[in-house]
């Protein structure tokens, strides 16, 4: 009886991630180009980052990218007159990281893996025609 193991993550949950750390980033380098909301962003963003940190160990990117999704979302609405909400469709795409692995379900990563690029594109569109 042999056990199989991943060797790390999926390059879609890889790709999630990193698009969730890119995405809020044009709009806060406009809006917060010299003021004190930066002092705010570039914490927030570090701390999205750190699930690419974690490739090499899936329960743990798993359970990692989870947790910063959930703070993610409290931090978007406390956060929000500072211009935090921007940081909301990371936290949707770091949980759609999570499940976004084919060797697992196939169909319903392709799902997750196309519905965070969708948003992706829908915020990056969004923030080029403001």
């Amino acid at each position: 009886m042999q056990a199989t193991t991943r060797a790390g993550i999926h390059p879609w949950q890889f790709g999630l991630v990193l698009s969730a750390v890119l995405t809020p980033l044009p709009v806060l380098t406009v809006w917060f180009a010299g003021s004190v909301g930066l002092t705010l962003a570039i914490p927030t963003t570090a701390l999205v980052s750190v699930p690419l940190f974690l490739h090499a160990r899936p329960s743990a990117f798993v359970y990692v990218t989870g947790s910063i999704a959930a703070l993610l979302v409290l931090w978007s609405f406390v956060g929000a007159m500072a211009g935090m909400f921007l940081f909301f469709p990371s936290a949707l795409q770091l949980l759609l990281a999570t499940g976004a692995d084919p060797r697992e379900r196939r169909t319903a990563a392709k799902i997750m893996a196309g519905a965070g690029l969708l948003l992706s594109a829908v915020v990056m569109a969004q923030s080029l025609r403001s």
